[in-house]
C-alpha cells in the first residue's frame, strides 16, 4: 500500500513540473535609445525652458543613460516660429533657449524637434497650451496619527479646490513644496547663557504623479483633491506651495502608463515591464519612439500659511527623538527659525 502510495505522489510530481515551464520576460534589446525629459509651461521666471537629452545603454537587463552632446533641438510654435536650444557647457544633456524674449503663450501649440548626431531624427506633434485652471482654495486638514504608519508621525493634508470648466475635457497634475519645523537639543551660544539653533526649518518636495481627469464631472467645482502631506515634527506654522498643471490627454495618458508601471504590486497579474514611449517619433521610423515625454502645460499656483497653533496640547512629541546638537547640522539643510523661512 505505501508502495502504491509512494509511485502516485512521485507521478504527480512529475506531471506539475512538467507543466511548469520558465518564463522569459521578453526584453527590448536596442541601443542607443532617445531617452526627452522636457516641460514647457506658459510661466514666465528668470529661468529659460530647457530640455535634457540622453541616450540609453542596454547591458544584459540593465539600463545606464549617457548624456547627448551636439544636437540639434528646436521648439515650432503653430505659426511657424522657431526657437533653437543650445547646449549647456557645464550641464551635459541639457539644451536651454537661447533668447530671452521666448515665452509660451497659451492658446498656441509647439512642436519639439530634435536632430542627434547620427542623423536620427525626432518630431513630437504639436502640444496645445490650454488655459490654465486656478485654485480658487487650499485647506489643510490635520490627519490624526493614530490612523498613521508605524512612526505615528502627524500630518497636515492639504486640499486643492477648483472649478472645472465645462464642456470640454480637462486634464490635471500637481507639483508640492512645503516647510515645517523640527527641533533638537540645540547648542549653547550668547557666553553660555542661552541655547542656538534648537528649532529649524525643513523643506519638504512633492514632485510624484498626482493626475486628475474631468471625466464624470465636467464642469462641476472640485473640491477635497488631496494634493500634499506635510509632516508635523514641531508645533508652529506650515507653509505649502501648490502647482497645478492643466496639461494635455496625451500628457495625462503618458503619465498613466508611467503610474501603471511603477505601480506593480509584484503578482503574475501584473503588466509586464516595458520601456514607456512618449510623443517623439523617429521621422524615418515610426516605430522607433523616444522615451519620456515634451509635456506643454499652463501652470497655475497657490500658496497656504498654516497657523500652526492649533495644535497645542493635542499631540505628544516626546515620543520623536529629539537629536543632539544644532539643528541646522544634524538635520539636512536646516535652516534656524530665527530666518525667514526659505523660499517664503
Amino acid at each position: 500500500m505505501r508502495k502504491n502510495l509512494f509511485i502516485v505522489l512521485i507521478t504527480c510530481v512529475l506531471v506539475l513540473s512538467a507543466c511548469l515551464e520558465e518564463y522569459k520576460v521578453p526584453v527590448n534589446q536596442k541601443t542607443q535609445q532617445l531617452v526627452v525629459e522636457a516641460l514647457l509651461t506658459d510661466e514666465v521666471t528668470s529661468d529659460l525652458p530647457s530640455i535634457k537629452l540622453s541616450l540609453t545603454e542596454q547591458f544584459g537587463n540593465t539600463y545606464s543613460y549617457k548624456p547627448v552632446s551636439g544636437a540639434f533641438v528646436q521648439i515650432t510654435d503653430n505659426e511657424g516660429k522657431k526657437t533653437i536650444l543650445q547646449s549647456v557647457g557645464s550641464l551635459q544633456g541639457v539644451y536651454q533657449v537661447n533668447d530671452f524674449r521666448f515665452q509660451a503663450k497659451v492658446g498656441k501649440t509647439y512642436k519639439l524637434t530634435v536632430k542627434l548626431p547620427d542623423g536620427r531624427t525626432y518630431e513630437s506633434p504639436n502640444e496645445p497650451m490650454l488655459t490654465p485652471v486656478q485654485i480658487s482654495k487650499l485647506t489643510a486638514v490635520f490627519d490624526n496619527p493614530v490612523t498613521r504608519d508605524a512612526l505615528g508621525i502627524p500630518n497636515y493634508r492639504v486640499f486643492s479646490e477648483f472649478q472645472d470648466p465645462k464642456n470640454k475635457d480637462d486634464f490635471y497634475r500637481w507639483n508640492a513644496w512645503g516647510v515645517y519645523k523640527r527641533k533638537s537639543t540645540g547648542v549653547i551660544c550668547s557666553f553660555g547663557l542661552n541655547l542656538c539653533n534648537e528649532r529649524c526649518w525643513l523643506k519638504k518636495e512633492d514632485f510624484g504623479v498626482n493626475l486628475f481627469s474631468d471625466f464624470g464631472v465636467d464642469g462641476k467645482l472640485i473640491r477635497n483633491k488631496a494634493v500634499f502631506e506635510s509632516p508635523i515634527y514641531f508645533y508652529g506654522k506650515h507653509y505649502i506651495e501648490i502647482t497645478q498643471f492643466t496639461i494635455s490627454r496625451g500628457a495625462y495618458q503618458f503619465w498613466q502608463r508611467f503610474l501603471q508601471q511603477t505601480g506593480r504590486s509584484g503578482t503574475i497579474f501584473d503588466p509586464i515591464p516595458a520601456p514607456i514611449s512618449g510623443n517623439l517619433v523617429n521621422i524615418a521610423n515610426e516605430a522607433d519612439v523616444a522615451l519620456g515625454y515634451f509635456e506643454v502645460a499652463s501652470i497655475a499656483r497657490k500658496r497656504l500659511e498654516i497657523p500652526g497653533d492649533t495644535l497645542q496640547g493635542k499631540l505628544d512629541f516626546e515620543k520623536f527623538i529629539i537629536p543632539k546638537g544644532d539643528c541646522s547640522i544634524v538635520f539636512p539643510k536646516g535652516v534656524p527659525d530665527r530666518f525667514a523661512p526659505p523660499g517664503w
